[in-house]
């Protein structure tokens, strides 16, 4: 019996766009992009005003649960049109380079300088001023505020 380790996307890089609007993806976090995904994610704009990366194969997942919210109803259709409408393949170069549209980058607030966080299994990219920003309102909240999380997931 075989334990097989499941590999994710978690940290925090530093990289900055070039001329072209190209992002570098950490060589930890291509390493870890299983084969199948053929060196492509779906870039999208995050709920934070951030944006998400996420694996071609998980993107599917993604597609899969939007699917079963109703067509009928108005608020299950907006809520899919937000996630989807602006969701890009990107297919990283030889150098590990992938292309930000500009609607995104315009939307996030990047301009030159990205933060590059891993969330497991997707990552997330962000203006460095924005996430410190989020980063003071967190520090605000009491030591309490995620005993509820952490008592979920057995933290």
């Amino acid at each position: 019996m075989t334990n097989t380790l499941q590999i994710s996307f978690t940290g925090e890089y530093h990289n900055s766009l070039d001329t072209k609007n190209r992002l570098n993806i950490p060589a930890k976090f291509r390493k870890v992009l299983d084969p199948v995904n053929d060196r492509t994610f779906v870039i999208t704009r995050g709920f934070d005003k951030c944006l998400v990366l996420y694996p071609l194969e998980d993107w599917s997942k993604v597609e899969e649960q939007l699917s079963k919210l109703s067509s009928i109803r108005g608020r299950h259709r907006s809520f899919v049109r937000s996630v989807t409408r602006y969701a890009t393949s990107v297919q990283y170069d030889g150098q590990g380079r992938i292309q930000i549209p500009d609607s995104l980058l315009g939307y996030s607030g990047i301009k030159k300088e990205v933060a590059v966080i891993g969330m497991i299994n997707k990552i997330e990219l962000w203006d460095p001023e924005i996430i410190t920003q989020m980063d003071a309102k967190a520090d605000e909240l009491d030591d309490n505020s995620f005993d509820d999380l952490a008592n979920e997931i057995n933290f």
